[in-house]
């Protein structure tokens, strides 16, 4: 069954879970965010054990199918994911895969993803049983066109309307970047307090920002300029920014960072994560640099410090949180014996 981004979302969020899913495709935002949903319903489903296969060799065929061979096994239901990337499977892994899409029991849940296939792949037996006998999506980038009412959708999961006007504005400002008009709409949502975000609240989310903008501490924090990053942290503060605001502006650009640095760290080279993730021209250079001076694991521990700085500015926990957002610009500018003034949390 072939199906949109859109109407898998409908069909998850109608709480009907299929046996096997498949998304594949080139636009990485929309990928992550259908993976995230299937998760969710599975966990609302009552499978709470999760397997996850990310494919790098033959061997990971083999444990796959293990998996597949014992599943009447258990009594349990089980989520197991298999993840090939860019990577095509071989004739073991082709072979595993047309048996799961195969398979007539519905004891677990496959969810199986990869990156953008070229057209040898589209021809090949897997994909075509794939295709055929699962759940599968592609996900493609938007054109032009479509972005204003995607925009639209989007705001509507935050209780908002995004005007004809203002959804133009944005769609222009983002080029065409998922991820980028994602952010947008999230910020507008946070600032915004009546239902309805106008062409003026656009205007005015860049206007408000102009002497010290969030957007500028997050570019001196990447680039390690800690004396600026603090400045500008401290002049937010003055001016009565809310903390919400700047932590929310400092996790959205780490969670991508984090899954770029995963990428590499598996063997992407950061010029091809840079592309794979849609980062515009004008900052290849800032988080190139980041992904080669900070790993994998350090860039994690940086994000769950941030995500529990957002519990805090939220009174989900006590806390400081403009203390908390200093010491987490000295870990992203890479000061030595900052990760030892972090909190336990």
């Amino acid at each position: 069954m072939q199906l949109g981004v859109d109407r898998l979302l409908d069909r998850l969020a109608a709480g009907e879970l299929d046996p096997t899913y498949f998304l594949y495709g080139e636009e990485p935002l929309q990928l992550s965010e259908c993976g995230d949903e299937v998760r969710r319903q599975a966990h609302n489903a009552g499978i709470v054990e999760r397997l996850v296969f990310d494919i790098d060799s033959a061997s990971d065929w083999q444990a796959v199918n293990g998996e597949t061979s014992a599943m009447s096994l258990f009594s349990e239901r089980r989520l197991i994911e298999i993840r090939l990337g860019n990577r095509k499977p071989d004739k073991n892994g082709s072979a595993v895969l047309e048996a799961i899409a195969k398979r007539s029991s519905a004891d677990d849940v496959y969810l199986i993803s990869t990156g953008k296939l070229d057209g040898s792949a589209r021809k090949t037996a897997w994909f075509k049983m794939l295709e055929k006998s699962t759940v599968s999506v592609a996900s493609r980038d938007l054109k032009a066109a479509q972005l204003p009412a995607w925009l639209g959708r989007r705001a509507a999961r935050f209780g908002k309307r995004v005007s004809a006007e203002a959804a133009a504005l944005i769609a222009d400002r983002v080029e065409g970047n998922l991820l980028a008009a994602a952010q947008e709409v999230e910020k507008l949502c946070l600032l915004v307090d009546g239902e309805s975000i106008g062409e003026r609240d656009v205007l005015s989310a860049v206007s408000d920002s102009a002497r010290y903008d969030v957007y500028q501490l997050v570019d001196a924090a990447l680039g390690r300029d800690l004396p600026r990053a603090l400045r500008i942290a401290r002049g937010l503060r003055e001016e009565g920014t809310e903390p919400v605001l700047v932590i929310w502006a400092l996790g959205r650009e780490l969670r991508p960072l984090a899954n770029m640095a995963n990428s590499v760290a598996e063997g992407t080279s950061v010029a091809a994560a840079l592309e794979q993730y849609h980062i515009w021209s004008s900052r290849k250079g800032l988080i190139g640099s980041v992904l080669k001076r900070l790993e994998a694991a350090e860039l994690a521990e940086i994000l769950s410090y941030a995500n529990y700085i957002d519990t805090v500015v939220k009174g989900g926990r006590s806390g400081a949180p403009w203390d908390d957002i200093e010491i987490l610009l000295l870990r992203i500018c890479g000061v030595e014996g900052a990760a030892r003034l972090t909190p336990n949390y």
